[in-house]
């Protein structure tokens, strides 16, 4: 078991914790949508159209960070707030694990701009650093002063969660006091544009996903938090690397080991957080491996995250931390149930009375790779329990 001890984000609905859960009961929220591109309209992009360093990073830090490293570094901020300078542990003793589909893509893209176009000589070296993945999580790792594991997963859809799986599994065998665990993305064109130009993304008359910018990040521990990690499942059912799987036996069975891990039955799970991003494939997908796992079980749903505020690395990590600020009973959200869901009976979290104290939260990376992960919080406090 790790405990999640604290929780940071920047995302489409804005900076910070208090940002996503105001948002969250709005049920008509939607998020900034339009990423300008060089020789069209607008993509359709969700970004953090107000996110700013001032306050959070030295001006001279957030000037050599490139985009992600900056999105990253003020979540990871935010996570690590209530601790002002002094960690519970030592810093060689925490880590570092991100999960990504994009960081690097835009230092890249300069990089070879400048080659293609001028020559090798003309690449800026200012960019070189930033020009790879796990140039994000390494920055974190350089700027937080930790010297724990650090690593960065290049999963798809699925890399936040990846990096939250990897992480729980450090802190638990002792690998790591601590680690800083989640996912980033950023708003960048050409990625966009590619996604865009296979008819992969949502437009008019068009069903698709909205890629997302943001960063989500979790500091998990073997201190109890308010909600623990207590099983996670991984699995897969291979197909072609731009597709989802249309046989649902990876994810069932990622869900499967994942609530094996935890002890719990199909029927104990509270809370599922949907995975849907709009693209009719991964609707059909998940509608088909809840039915199977639930049978005539109904837990409450929280859909709209991918589909409000962008879908990309970060966005399993956003999902894992929605659901921890809902088993910790600080957001009540109002988002409905998606339709494919809803359809079947699948209420949404404030159509039922009851709080959730058990969450499956799920992944699936285009190319079949599938993963799972169950959250718990005490259906009596620690405190409660030790006055009884």
């Amino acid at each position: 078991m790790v405990g999640i001890s604290a929780l940071g984000v920047v995302s489409g609905a804005g900076m910070g914790l208090d940002a996503l859960k105001k948002a969250l009961e709005q049920p008509d929220f939607h998020a900034p949508l339009g990423l300008p591109r060089p020789d069209g309209p607008p993509l359709p992009v969700v970004t953090c159209a107000g996110f700013d360093t001032k306050g959070i990073l030295p001006p001279l830090v957030a000037r050599r960070l490139d985009r992600p490293s900056r999105l990253l570094a003020v979540a990871a901020k935010e996570a690590l707030a209530n601790f002002a300078a002094v960690l519970p542990w030592p810093r060689d003793q925490v880590g570092v694990c991100a999960g990504t589909w994009n960081a690097g893509t835009d230092a890249l893209a300069e990089i070879l701009k400048a080659v293609f176009t001028v020559g090798p000589e003309e690449a800026p070296p200012m960019h070189f650093p930033n020009s790879v993945a796990n140039a994000a999580a390494s920055q974190l790792g350089i700027l937080e002063k930790l010297g724990g594991p650090n690593l960065t997963f290049f999963e798809k859809q699925a890399s936040g969660l990846r990096a939250i799986l990897e992480a729980s599994r450090l802190v638990e065998t002792g690998r790591a006091q601590a680690m800083l665990a989640g996912g980033v993305d950023e708003a960048q064109w050409l990625n966009a544009e590619c996604f865009d130009r296979l008819k992969a993304l949502r437009q008019p008359g068009r069903e698709g996903f909205l890629l997302g910018e943001g960063a989500a990040v979790l500091l998990l521990s073997r201190d109890r938090g308010p909600v623990s990690i207590v099983g996670s499942g991984a699995a897969a059912s291979p197909t072609l690397p731009h597709c989802y799987p249309e046989d649902p036996h990876g994810l069932i069975g990622a869900c499967q080991k994942a609530l094996a891990q935890a002890g719990l039955a199909p029927a104990q799970v509270d809370l599922v957080v949907s995975l849907a991003n709009g693209s009719p494939a991964l609707s059909r997908l998940e509608e088909s491996a809840l039915l199977a796992l639930f049978g005539s079980h109904r837990p409450a749903v929280l859909g709209g995250l991918a589909e409000r505020l962008g879908e990309g690395g970060f966005a399993s990590a956003l999902r894992v931390l929605a659901a921890t600020l809902v088993l910790s009973g600080q957001v009540a959200p109002h988002w409905p149930a998606p339709a494919h869901l809803r359809a079947h009976g699948f209420p949404s979290v404030a159509e039922v009375s009851r709080k959730p104290h058990t969450a499956l939260v799920t992944a699936v990376a285009a190319g079949g790779s599938c993963l799972a992960v169950v959250l718990e919080s005490p259906r009596v406090s620690p405190m409660a329990r030790a006055q009884g």
